[in-house]
């Protein structure tokens, strides 16, 4: 089911950062005054999980149940550590994933015959430095997870120095790291040691002695010149071991590719590696084993290499998840999604590392593929072409519909291009299968989806979502209108509004009532995802019809979608407009599920208009019809509307109102109520300064929004978080969560535009007046009074700290009246404030809103409340209407430590006025031990960079978005100035020991 999905636990407390209460590092919460970690909110987790495991769907609409600033260029144009150098990879069958020893551990293993080794890991690149101490090229790029195989190579050229000659067997599929592991070991050999490297080509006719042909110019005249005349065999191998038997100089002999060697060099070798007994030589012989056939001839040399002593076996396997992390920490790209791309070969990933997309198949990849295939004959070409476009493995059942004789696969998998099983045939890497299928050309490829569409509809079992892709790809639009809404019923949100846009496609011969249903799906699941445009559009064209087919339910219940998708897309007038219409429309037809949930869309639009009144009227008629009709399908809706009037009503519990609606969502599986009254929850109670609940309810709608595929609900509660870190005086991680609201969302840009305007009022910068004048142009565009009032409030408050009182009084002047008349407690308070700061003389009701007590010169009753919810900048102001240097010199130590510098100005300003003649002016005390000034969530940051923790990690850490936590990386690097993530956690690790990163 799409929202049977298990909540992962909220995760809102900071990381920990030891093992127990007597740890010197750590101290008692109580002393972090400013450490804010969101409480969970009573009971939500448990609640919220019991809708994630309920495996019933939302109830949609009519019940249908339905940034970093490093160069990522450069980074990523570096090859994947453990990937070979040379030219492409070709063919090979892909090794188990096995991860070797992980940064900070110890990797250990045995020797083919003899004594454990062991290596700590940090220091692979230089697991052979006890024979050179001189710097090398490489040692700048770790090669990752290949400890134990350099430590191999290293215990190998021990022994080859004492006159043990060694045989190291390098093997795995093309692209796993063969020749670079080569290359890292002979780049750290001493200048005693002769390196000879030999190639062996896929040629056609191979070369005779190809390898040792290379060796020309590199060794001896004996050799040189029996390679040249062409001697005879036995004069060839006498020079060679001549060549090898040098006592005073060691030899690493490299053959590479020994799966391609000609007889005549495949012999030399079984010569060699009988007599290096008492040679002072490492051989190293690497191959693809996966392309070594039952017969092939150096699995001859194999087996009696592997008889001889001192020879070892190095089997390379592919990269972890971890190591793949590791890459993509200079990278945007998601490394779970890279992984699951590449499958941890080092070639596949450092080609999408340097493509910088997981979308398209890398040009050297798709050439090296398509090379694969032009090598087979024509069946089973076809064959492998026609099993490319099926993107999951295949069952044996589907296999042999489609392929028939799967003989024709053998030659595919030989060449390392197919896993076949007794149950399933796949590809080895889903990069392989994108390459081949993007090479077919359209009209064959649209015939071969026929063909496995065909064979999937022969079929009971088969999956409705691959039926839905196959028919796509086909252009079947019979197949596409019969499956379509069942495929759409099973699918995830995202996924259902497109097979219900698919489906539209086809529908222009539809009957009438047939296509307004199509159409109000698809607008439902439109507005879910939180795509306005098109949503608005398809709900219009269902309108028309339903009053065509002259059925009033369904047009008031159309109007009430095309409310909400107007509301969510920001276009505010036309969504009171419908939810009029539709009220109008339902009303007549007496009580109704309908018409319960018409009044308390209406209420909604009413408070947003600064209407409370009229907003109470109609949320109070949604829920006594709610709980007349025994709706528990509709109730939280309206449990939300009438809560959300109640935060500014004196007598009336808003937050049991609205737990009770979040309590019965879930109960029902009603996942866009309970992320309503989530939203509701944390706007409410940020508005009363109690963010620690406030970011409990917001992070619990987040997660359950993800999770449940509801995403139009991602960018409304991801700007009340911003709101609140602002309220918490956590700047730059408000900026980052504002900064995320695209064009696209005007619903919540002004928000977003809001927080950043004011955030940057409040650090003195110019750029606060565009900012804040383009929220009030969004808010008035939008039609929305409250935001009208709340933009304004943001506005007085920078005019106040540019010192322009004329500003303040005609910015906040009328919107004060107007909330004072609507009863607008929320609102007006503040407003109250600035008029009363530029001088003006404003009457206010009672009220135990901090702003108000400030205006009322109760600044200690503002400050205790302030503290007491963690809001550190307005903490500081009330402390600035002190006539006690005590108590500014505590504001203007929080105003530096936030950079807010035109209050600090002012309260310097007002300390002298008071005849204190040491003013601080550098960072306060509280942050003179951290000596780059980062904030309390960068430390946290810093944190995690120590523990070895990536983007993605950190942001699930912190529970915010990847980006963001991208963003907070790139501010720690700046501020330390470091270039790289390793420096920042070497740096960081005395910065986290002070006192002031101990506390927070």
């Amino acid at each position: 089911m799409r929202d049977g999905i298990r909540l992962r636990r909220i995760r809102n407390q900071a990381r920990p950062r030891c093992s127990g209460a007597s740890c010197d590092g750590c101290e008692p919460e109580a002393q972090r005054p400013w450490r804010r970690r969101p409480a969970a909110g009573p009971g939500v987790a448990r609640r919220v999980r019991r809708l994630g495991n309920s495996g019933q769907r939302p109830i949609g609409a009519r019940g249908l149940g339905r940034g970093r600033r490093h160069c990522h260029a450069r980074a990523a144009a570096r090859p994947a550590l453990g990937a070979d150098r040379g030219d492409p990879a070709r063919g090979g069958t892909r090794q188990s994933r096995a991860v070797s020893s992980t940064t900070g551990s110890v990797g250990r293993g045995r020797l083919a015959g003899g004594e454990p080794v062991t290596v700590q890991e940090g220091r692979h690149t230089s697991a052979l430095e006890f024979l050179d101490d001189g710097p090398t090229s490489e040692r700048d790029r770790p090669l990752l997870e290949r400890v134990y195989e350099l430590a191999v190579l290293a215990e190998s050229a021990r022994q080859a120095m004492t006159g043990r000659g060694q045989v190291v067997l390098v093997s795995g599929e093309a692209g796993i790291g063969k020749s670079r592991l080569v290359e890292a070991a002979r780049e750290q050999l001493s200048g005693r040691w002769q390196v000879l490297i030999g190639h062996c080509d896929d040629l056609a006719i191979a070369r005779v002695l190809g390898p040792f042909h290379d060796l020309v110019g590199s060794v001896g005249s004996e050799l040189t010149n029996a390679l040249r005349a062409g001697a005879d065999r036995d004069e060839v191998l006498s020079a060679l071991r001549a060549e090898l038997s040098w006592s005073g100089r060691p030899t690493l002999l490299v053959i590479e590719d020994v799966q391609w060697a000609d007889d005549a060099s495949i012999d030399a070798l079984q010569y060699l590696v009988r007599r290096l007994g008492d040679l002072p030589v490492v051989l190293v012989l690497t191959y693809r084993d996966g392309e070594l056939a039952a017969g092939h001839p150096v699995r001859r040399l194999v087996g009696s290499a592997s008889g001889v002593e001192g020879t070892r076996h190095l089997p390379l396997r592919a990269l972890s998840i971890a190591a793949i992390r590791e890459l993509c920490r200079s990278s945007v790209l998601d490394a779970r999604q890279v992984y699951d791309l590449t499958g941890g070969n080092p070639f596949y990933v450092s080609e999408v590392l340097a493509a910088g997309s997981t979308s398209g198949v890398p040009r050297r990849v798709a050439d090296t593929v398509l090379s694969r295939i032009r090598d087979l004959d024509r069946v089973s070409r076809e064959v492998i072409e026609q099993l490319a476009l099926v993107p999951a493995a295949l069952d044996k059942q589907l296999a042999d519909r489609l392929v028939g004789d799967t003989a024709a696969l053998m030659a595919a998998e030989e060449r390392g291009l197919l896993e076949v099983t007794a149950s399933t045939i796949s590809f080895p890497y889903e990069l392989v299968r994108r390459a081949i299928a993007d090479s077919i050309p359209a009209v064959r490829r649209s015939r071969l989806h026929g063909e496995v569409l065909k064979a999937l509809l022969e079929r009971t079992d088969a999956d409705l979502q691959q039926i839905m892709y196959h028919a796509r790809e086909s252009g079947d639009g019979d197949v596409i209108l019969r499956y379509g809404g069942s495929a759409a019923q099973a699918a995830t949100h995202r996924e259902a509004a497109g097979h219900y846009g698919l489906m539209l496609e086809y529908a222009s011969a539809l009957p009438a009532a047939a296509l307004a249903g199509l159409l109000e799906s698809y607008a439902n699941e439109c507005y879910i995802v939180g795509d306005g445009q098109p949503g608005i559009e398809a709900i219009r064209r269902a309108i028309d019809l339903r009053q065509e087919l002259d059925d009033p339910t369904a047009v008031g219940e159309d109007l009430w979608l095309l409310s909400r998708l107007y509301r969510s897309y920001g276009v505010f007038q036309a969504a009171t407009s419908s939810a009029v219409s539709a009220v109008a429309v339902l009303e007549p037809l007496g009580a109704s599920r309908s018409l319960a949930r018409g009044y308390a869309n209406l209420a909604g639009m009413h408070l947003a208009s600064l209407q409370p009144s009229d907003a109470l009227r109609f949320a109070e008629r949604a829920v006594a019809m709610a709980r007349l009709t025994v709706d528990e399908a509709v109730l939280p809706e309206a449990l939300n509307a009438l809560g959300s009037v109640a935060w500014d009503l004196p007598d009336v519990d808003a937050q049991s109102l609205l737990k009770e609606g979040l309590e019965v969502a879930v109960a029902t599986g009603h996942v866009d109520a309970a992320c309503h009254a989530f939203a509701i929850l944390g706007r409410g109670l940020a508005d009363r300064f109690r963010l620690d609940e406030a970011e409990s309810y917001v992070h619990a709608g987040l997660e359950l929004a993800q999770v449940s595929g509801h995403l139009g609900w991602l960018a409304p509660l991801r700007t009340e978080l911003a709101m609140i870190e602002a309220s918490g005086g956590a700047w730059d991680n408000a900026v980052s969560l504002a900064e995320e609201i695209s064009a696209d969302q005007p619903a919540q840009q002004r928000s977003a535009l809001t927080v950043l305007g004011r955030v940057a009022a409040r650090r003195g910068s110019r750029d606060s007046i565009e900012l804040l004048a383009s929220a009030a142009r969004s808010a008035r565009d939008l039609g929305d009074m409250r935001s009208v009032a709340s933009v304004a409030a943001a506005e007085a408050e920078a005019a106040w700290l540019r010192g322009d009182t004329a500003e303040v009084v005609r910015i906040a002047s009328t919107p004060f009246q107007q909330a004072v008349e609507e009863q607008a407690a929320t609102v007006w308070p503040e407003l109250g404030y600035w008029l009363t700061c530029a001088g003006r003389q404003v009457e206010m009701p009672a009220s135990d809103n901090p702003y108000a007590l400030l205006a009322s010169g109760r600044w200690q009753e503002a400050a205790g409340i302030w503290l007491a919810g963690g809001c550190r900048y307005e903490y500081a102001m009330a402390l600035c209407e002190s006539s006690e240097a005590k108590q500014l010199l505590l504001a203007l130590d929080d105003l530096t430590s936030l950079g807010g510098r035109p209050l600090a100005a002012i309260a310097r300003r007002r300390l002298r006025d008071l005849g204190v003649s040491q003013i601080p002016r550098g960072r306060p005390s509280s942050t003179r031990d951290n000596p780059a000034g980062l904030t309390s969530r960068q430390l946290e940051v810093l944190q995690l960079l120590v523990d070895g923790l990536a983007d993605q990690e950190i942001a699930e850490q912190l529970v915010i978005s990847v980006r963001t936590a991208s963003n907070h990386v790139a501010a720690v690097l700046d501020k330390l100035g470091v270039h790289s993530r390793s420096e920042a956690a070497r740096l960081g690790v005395p910065l986290l020991l002070t006192p002031t990163a101990r506390s927070r």
